[in-house]
C-alpha cells in the first residue's frame, strides 16, 4: 500500500488544512456583476477571413455572431475556423462557387458557427448560469435581455474570478 503525502507547513504561512470545517458562504451575484459588458460580435454575413481578423485583431477565442438587429444566432471560434479549414473548406458550401478562393469568400461567420448554444439570461444568479454552462460542458455564454439581444458575456474565468474574490 502506498502511502500518501501530507501536506507540509510553509514557515511564515498558515498551515494547510485540506478540510477546512467551514467555508466562508459565496456572496451572491448576478452574472451582470462579472461578464464582460462591451462584448465583440460579429455579423452573421461577415466573410469568414474578416472573422479571423476580428478574433486576432482583438485577442480573442471567440465571438457572438448575431443578425442585424443584434440578437445573438450562434458562436463562432477560432475551433471553428480550424475546423472549417481542417475540412477542407468544404464542409457546407454557401455557394456555387467555381474555386477555392471563390468558396473562401462566400463563406460567413453563420456558414462556420457553432448553433444551438447555451445562452445566459442577463438576470440569472451566478449559481445558475454556472449551472447551464457546467451541464453543457461549455466555457463561454453570451448573456441576453429577455429580446435575445447580446448584452454581455460570462466566462468560466469569470467564475473563477468570483471565487478568487472570495473572503
Amino acid at each position: 500500500m502506498q502511502s500518501i503525502a501530507q501536506p507540509q507547513s510553509i514557515p511564515g504561512l498558515p498551515r494547510f488544512d485540506a478540510r477546512p470545517d467551514a467555508l466562508p458562504a459565496p456572496r451572491l451575484c448576478t452574472v451582470e456583476e462579472v461578464m464582460t459588458r462591451n462584448v465583440v460580435t460579429v455579423p452573421y454575413d461577415m466573410p469568414l477571413q474578416a472573422v479571423a481578423d476580428v478574433l486576432l485583431d482583438c485577442g480573442i477565442s471567440g465571438a457572438p455572431v448575431v443578425d442585424d438587429t443584434g440578437r445573438v444566432l450562434g458562436l463562432v471560434s477560432k475551433t471553428d475556423l480550424v475546423r472549417w479549414q481542417m475540412d477542407g473548406g468544404d464542409g457546407e458550401d454557401p455557394s456555387d462557387a467555381d474555386s477555392e478562393q471563390d468558396v473562401e469568400a462566400a463563406t460567413t461567420a453563420a456558414d462556420v458557427m457553432t448553433k444551438g448554444i447555451v445562452v445566459v439570461q442577463a438576470g440569472s444568479s451566478l449559481p445558475e448560469a454556472a449551472g447551464v454552462m457546467a451541464r453543457a460542458s461549455v466555457h463561454r455564454a453570451p448573456v441576453v435581455d429577455s429580446a435575445g439581444m447580446v448584452v454581455g458575456l460570462v466566462t468560466s474565468m469569470d467564475f473563477v474570478r468570483w471565487v478568487a474574490a472570495l473572503p
